[in-house]
């Protein structure tokens, strides 16, 4: 196991990482990331690089609010089709709307809902369906006919086959780069055909081949319903998106040589299957593209005052307080570098934890190096730009080390106590420093900067741009009915180096 910020090795039942403080043990900050269209958008690449896709933008519109409200920094990720820019990000945080797979279509349109969730696998909502067929996977080559075929409609917006291919391997994708590290204790057995597999989601029987189609088929539905918003307002999408759709081709091909392929045919089939073509991997990004820059249109205009904000928390106090934000000044998030002074030689043991212990006459060691390498520091220019000059040469954590020791966007309770306690001290200011001890050693602080906004705001701010955009999506696809004709619908087979055919 490795550490979800660093990615240093841990030792078994080790929880804080050694190198850069972080408590493996905590669940993972709940952050509003969200794409930018604005941003670069790529093509594929092969299976086994892939892991951002458009399903993790959209929150889930039927998703009812928990009552649990969670910490947000608004951020923005270029969101890489195929590729694996997203992949650091999902270690450090949980995506902002990001779309679980959760619950099956109802089988009357008029009910249908692009539900996904924001929990863990163990939290998945149980599926409110069955869907009508057992198997929809076709041999090889077979399905190429089919893909011109329509299996959804909403209004006279269709989904065909071919289409379909891109949202579920998107899907299957997604899921285990998401969940990677949950697969063998849900059930997922990536070297078997996914319609052999009960999925172990939920307690509604249904194969991992059922649960990936009906992701894709939800969150087509949830791009769709706000495609057709943006067409019945006139929207015209943003210059930069509209350079990247115009791009795309050429992404496509850059992509295609990058990866080894003959052609983009031989890379679009390898990621989708048989048949998949450039030009429907076009229309699916400009479905993307387009829904994403209206609802992001949107959700801007639904953006809470300081006010609405500040009333929300007081309705809410007793909700916040009990999950730990109090209305106080504690930043939302923090910048911080550090260079770790571990001790020397091997360790004395492990505590209850599994976390290494070392001898005090280790630690006071690394205390004395420690403060040597700081007065040295001080005695210096005793800049920000010196510090960072001190890390690759000093520093044992190997996770900021590349980067002059920094970690950005650090939140509360994220790291061990002693440089939490530090970090978070009320007084704190830009510029301060000083020595940290921790069971690891001893931490040279320098303190960067603070968030503007503080942590109880930023939560409340969160919770509420979520319950806003759950609306926003409820009554889009609530406008938008759509049907599915499931005896219509193929999947073929992809092989990759993650799982055999399915």
């Amino acid at each position: 196991m490795n550490c979800k910020h660093c990615q240093a090795p841990l030792e078994d039942g080790n929880s804080v990482c050694p190198s850069c403080g972080w408590d493996n043990s905590l669940p993972e900050e709940t952050e509003t990331i969200a794409f930018s269209p604005e941003e670069t958008a790529q093509a594929p690449a092969t299976p086994e690089e892939s892991s951002g896709s458009p399903e993790q933008d959209l929150p889930s519109p039927g998703e009812a609010s928990d009552s649990q409200p969670k910490p947000v920094n608004r951020k923005k990720l270029a969101l890489v089709i195929g590729g694996a820019v997203l992949v650091l990000a999902l270690i450090a945080v949980a995506i902002w709307f990001l779309a679980r797979p959760a619950e099956s279509l109802p089988t009357e349109p008029a009910e249908s809902t692009a539900s996904t969730t924001d929990t863990t696998p163990e939290e998945t909502a149980e599926p409110t369906g069955v869907l009508v067929r057992e198997d929809y996977t076709f041999e090889g080559d077979d399905i190429t006919p089919e893909l011109s075929k329509a299996v959804a409609t909403m209004g006279d917006a269709t989904l065909s086959n071919g289409l379909l291919q891109i949202f579920y391997w998107r899907s299957y994708y997604d899921f285990l780069n998401n969940y990677s590290s949950y697969i063998a204790y849900i059930g997922l057995d990536t070297t078997k055909p996914l319609n052999e597999q009960t999925c172990g989601m939920s307690s509604t029987t249904m194969t991992w081949e059922q649960f990936f189609l009906d992701n894709a088929l939800q969150t087509w539905a949830q791009y769709q319903a706000v495609r057709l918003d943006a067409d019945a307002a006139g929207y015209t999408i943003s210059e930069g998106t509209q350079t990247q759709l115009n791009s795309s081709a050429q992404q496509l091909e850059t992509s295609a040589q990058q990866y080894g392929f003959d052609s983009v045919q031989a890379m679009l089939e390898a990621d989708f299957g048989a048949g998949v073509t450039a030009e429907t991997y076009q229309s699916y990004m400009e479905l993307y593209m387009t829904s994403m820059d209206y609802y992001y249109s949107q959700m801007d205009a639904l953006t809470p005052s300081a006010e609405e904000v500040e009333a929300y928390y007081d309705e809410n106090q007793e909700t916040f307080t009990q999950n730990g934000i109090d209305k106080n000044e504690t930043p939302a998030t923090i910048n911080v570098r550090h260079i770790l002074i571990q001790p020397e030689g091997e360790k004395a043991g492990t505590d209850d934890n599994g976390n290494a212990v070392y001898s005090e006459e280790q630690l006071a060691a690394a205390k004395e190096k420690a403060q040597a390498l700081y007065d040295q520091w001080l005695a210096g220019e005793a800049t920000e730009a010196s510090f960072a000059g001190l890390v690759e040469d000093n520093s044992a954590d190997t996770g900021s080390v590349s980067n002059g020791g920094l970690y950005e966007g650090v939140a509360p309770n994220q790291m061990v106590t002693e440089f939490n306690d530090w970090c978070f001290d009320p007084t704190r200011k830009a510029g301060d420093t000083g020595l940290v001890e921790t069971q690891f050693g001893c931490h040279i602080m320098y303190f960067v900067s603070a968030s503007e906004k503080t942590y109880w705001y930023t939560s409340a701010e969160s919770q509420m741009m979520q319950e806003r955009s759950t609306q926003l999506l409820q009554t889009s696809l609530e406008n938008h009915p759509y049907e599915v004709d499931y005896d219509a619908i193929v999947l073929g087979k992809v092989q990759t180096s993650t799982t055999n055919s399915q």
